[in-house]
């Protein structure tokens, strides 16, 4: 597997499409008077990645105001395969050359900053190729994680055909990062305990985009990105 060279310590990719088969166009639902788009790359701004965020969405037309919206904000984009989500990861590192990715999902408009920014220390000190938690419990940390350049390029060659790692990029080496532990290091963490609930927060419905709406009407100051623990604080008392 020949890769570049690193140029960057740590690049955040967020992947976006257009095309959700339960909620279409869900990117582009107002939210506070912004596209949910913008509310996720603003969020991605706030990740200690001495690289660029970088969209990563489809090479189709109607995925263009996404590229657009990127674009207005100075957000650099790679557009490639719908069906292959790892291949437009894979596109952006090799663009942007790094040794690691702090992936998000465009569907999870409250995931943490905060998170990934421990998960990215962590890798750094550990020299890991995977962070995960010790066990399988729900949190709120949803919709992120990282993972070293090196996990991406091994899992594709591992499996190249492997449905489950096109779309869930980090799958593969997350399920299969401890039977690999020559090529892969794993560094395992713990979450906040305040923050182990079992609460959905992507958004793939219109209802859930009713009750994401609520929640940004109470909090969102119409500048500063909604904190993840303000979020919980509210969840707790409002419910969701």
């Amino acid at each position: 597997m020949t890769k570049p060279s690193p140029i960057h310590s740590a690049i955040t990719i967020v992947q976006a499409r257009m095309g959700s088969t339960r909620l279409p166009g869900k990117m582009m639902e107002d939210l506070s008077g912004y596209p949910l788009i913008w509310h996720i790359l603003q969020r991605a701004k706030q990740v200690n990645a001495d690289g660029p965020v970088i969209l990563a969405t489809t090479n189709l037309p109607r995925d263009d105001v996404l590229a657009k919206e990127a674009a207005s904000l100075q957000i650099p984009f790679v557009r490639g395969d719908e069906n292959d989500v790892m291949g437009r990861f894979l596109l952006a590192l090799e663009q942007f050359p790094a040794r690691w990715v702090a992936r998000v999902c465009g569907d999870s408009p409250l995931f943490d900053p905060e998170f990934l920014n421990h998960c990215l220390a962590a890798a750094a000190k550990t020299q890991a190729d995977v962070v995960k938690f010790r066990d399988d419990r729900p949190t709120l940390f949803q919709g992120c994680e990282v993972v070293s350049a090196h996990a991406l390029h091994f899992s594709r060659h591992q499996a190249p055909h492997d449905p489950w790692s096109f779309e869930h990029v980090t799958a593969w080496a997350m399920r299969n990062s401890e039977q690999w532990p020559d090529d892969l290091k794993t560094t395992l963490i713990d979450p906040d305990p305040q923050m182990v609930r079992d609460i959905k927060l992507s958004v793939d419905t219109p209802e859930e985009m009713a009750r994401l709406r609520r929640l940004y009407d109470d909090l969102f100051d119409g500048e500063n990105i909604v904190s993840l623990r303000k979020a919980a604080a509210w969840l707790a008392e409002v419910g969701w």
